[in-house]
């Protein structure tokens, strides 16, 4: 027999290697002294400690390597097939989610990318400000302060690249890319929604808001914005369009600058407004304002 430190230089580790495998049972020494309590090993068990190096390096558990021992040399090499076709079909499964990974990131940040081009064009696009009654030099403070809400929405965006990238999913970036490919970046098909979701506008209109303004057979939002009733603090506003297909309310990108322009307006917190873009069926431009 020899002592804990020869049969551990024997073996090529350490002491606290072999005392580990005394604790967990799958090594224990040939005799532990009554007296010192120093260990003892037969230089027989170091074949014992070669089997149980290698099925941890072959990534098997301490409970797996107990229950391997016993067996004989046909059984172990048994398991250590089964564990290398366990190991490759998990790298398979790691390489295919890191494919999927890549591609799914680098759709998300051309998502953000083209979200974001889309909004720095509805910042500089006149005819959006024009409808709103916001193009002229009196205007120019309330126009800077709605340009200023956009920029600000537009840096939020961006950086909310790293949350995107954990909560998007494949579905949703599918569909925004497609919205986008089909030019509605460009304000020319995304013109009337079936739902307020569809338009980036929340949720749909209850069946129990009240309506508290009015106005019809307008040409231009401007005519009709600044009469608006001062906005009930705590309730949630909706903004409901009913409108001809070429008016500029049609164009994508409109309910996010009428939040801007309503934030600055009238301070209205862009949280508590909801809009809805539908077809006219009268040929006829109408606006309602709800609240609940």
């Amino acid at each position: 027999m020899i002592t804990i430190q020869g049969f551990a230089k024997l073996c090529g580790c350490t002491t606290q290697t072999l005392r580990y495998y005394d604790r967990t049972g799958i090594l224990k020494p040939a005799r532990v002294d009554e007296w010192t309590g120093y260990r003892y090993y037969e230089e027989e068990q170091a074949l014992q400690f070669v089997k149980i190096k290698n099925l941890q390096q072959a990534d098997f558990s301490i409970e797996e390597i107990r229950d391997l021992l016993p067996g004989d040399d046909d059984l172990l090499a048994a398991a250590l097939d089964r564990k290398i076709r366990e190991q490759r079909e998990k790298l398979e499964r790691m390489e295919k989610i890191h494919r999927s990974y890549l591609r799914e990131k680098m759709d998300i940040q051309n998502v953000i990318t083209l979200l974001g081009r889309f909004m720095e064009g509805q910042i500089n696009n006149p005819g959006l400000w024009k409808e709103f009654g916001l193009e002229g030099e009196k205007d120019a403070e309330l126009r800077a302060r709605a340009q200023d809400t956009l920029v600000s929405w537009l840096a939020d965006l961006r950086d909310a690249s790293a949350e995107l990238d954990q909560q998007m999913d494949r579905q949703v970036v599918d569909e925004i890319m497609k919205m986008l490919e089909d030019g509605n970046s460009e304000g020319k098909n995304l013109v009337f929604s079936k739902d307020a979701e569809e338009n980036g506008a929340g949720n749909p209109i209850p069946a129990d808001a009240q309506q508290v303004f009015e106005r019809s057979g307008w040409q231009h939002v401007s005519e009709w914005i600044r009469d608006l009733p001062e906005m009930c603090g705590g309730k949630q506003d909706y903004f409901l369009f009913r409108v001809r297909e070429d008016s500029p309310v049609a164009a994508a990108g409109f309910p996010t600058v009428l939040l801007a322009v309503m934030d600055a307006l009238y301070g209205a917190a862009q949280g508590g407004i909801t809009c809805k873009v539908e077809r006219s069926d009268d040929g006829a431009n109408h606006f309602a304002l709800l609240e609940k």
